[in-house]
């Protein structure tokens, strides 16, 4: 799936602090790589805020938008996200606005697009067992079951209700252990650096969920193999389903 942006003035406030975010890309999920400003990413975290929207687009529309503040990390920063909510009024406007004048930034462009999890592929894993690699926190703890969000020949986006998730960092060095389904019955293992990790409210539990976004660094020539065999066969039936 392509996502894609437009730009927006975004308002809102909160704890008696109006925060102000000009010419920002939005998606209809939402804003993210926001300045926390006088916020708190511990104490802001998981508040529901309504969020005035301004598109910049050749037909500007405004309206009020519910949201939800979450967290992402990288390496050398720390943002907030606006997660809209999926039933907000006035976000079907956005949809449009997305659909009729949406831009696709360089910035985001992957070399390999990632394929979205979905359980009517019979061999798209969508269970991964993650180990922190020499690290004191992971040098004794079980491994942590994340689900598969996507997939790419050099990239997973993964996502846990585990707390014990929250020991990882940008930057850490991870093993992962993709499950096997259906007829593919081989585990595939690789290496990974954490380059990205988002935090939410689930929508229906209120747990805090972690997402990870990893880059591939290593995998050993069998299990190379065996993950490039279950990428053909995902593609193949992704075709199919298309056809």
């Amino acid at each position: 799936m392509v996502k894609v942006f437009i730009k927006a003035h975004l308002s809102f406030s909160l704890n008696g602090h109006t925060l102000e975010f000009v010419h920002q890309h939005i998606s209809s999920t939402g804003a993210s790589g926001l300045a926390w400003g006088p916020l708190s990413p511990a104490e802001h975290f998981g508040k529901e805020i309504e969020v005035l929207v301004r598109t910049a687009t050749p037909e500007p529309i405004a309206m009020r938008v519910k949201a939800t503040i979450t967290r992402e990390l990288t390496l050398n920063a720390s943002n907030m996200s606006l997660r809209f909510h999926a039933d907000s009024p006035g976000l079907d406007r956005i949809r449009e606005q997305v659909q009729t004048h949406g831009i696709l930034p360089t910035e985001y462009v992957r070399k390999y697009p990632r394929l979205p999890a979905t359980q009517s592929i019979q061999t798209f894993p969508l269970l991964a067992n993650v180990s922190l690699i020499n690290s004191e926190a992971g040098a004794s703890a079980p491994p942590i079951s994340f689900h598969v969000s996507n997939l790419s020949p050099n990239g997973i986006m993964l996502s846990t209700e585990n707390q014990r998730a929250l020991a990882y960092n940008p930057g850490d060095r991870i093993e992962i252990v993709l499950e096997p389904r259906g007829w593919f019955p081989v585990h595939v293992q690789m290496h990974g650096l954490i380059c990205r990790i988002t935090d939410e409210p689930h929508l229906q539990s209120k747990n805090l969920t972690r997402h990870l976004g990893i880059k591939f660094t290593a995998m050993s020539e069998p299990n190379k193999n065996a993950f490039m065999d279950l990428l053909k066969d995902i593609l193949n039936r992704y075709k199919q389903e298309i056809g």
